[in-house]
């Protein structure tokens, strides 16, 4: 043997994510600690190679368009966002007597930009 590693290379639809790895095709796969991968979503499309041991060497994700950020974190964000501007606005109501309910999505929104800009 020359000392290279057989791999396989596997692909398919990722059906659930872990610490230590993914689950593709019913199979769970564990992130090789001497080659770490940066483990996409659950329901990406991936192609990996997986060495004799099963321990995940390389991953490409196949997925159009997804980005790091998923819906779920960016609701999340929205709301945390939400709350915050709603919380100032109902403190800023307490001194000020013109302040509206519309104010909080317009806070919102504003805060929303620079947190996405950052």
């Amino acid at each position: 043997m020359n000392g290279r590693v057989q791999t396989q290379d596997v692909e398919g639809l990722v059906e659930a994510v872990n610490a230590t790895g993914l689950k593709i095709g019913g199979a769970w796969l564990n992130v090789s600690r001497f080659h770490p991968v940066d483990l996409p979503e659950t329901g990406a499309h991936v192609r990996l190679s997986v060495d004799g041991k099963g321990y995940i060497v390389a991953l490409e994700n196949l997925s159009p368009g997804l980005d790091k950020t998923s819906d779920k974190d960016q609701r999340i964000t929205r709301l945390a966002v939400l709350k915050a501007a709603a919380e100032f606005v109902g403190l800023w109501g307490q001194t000020r007597e013109e302040v509206k309910s519309e104010h909080v999505l317009a806070i919102a929104n504003k805060w929303l930009e620079w947190v996405e800009a950052s």
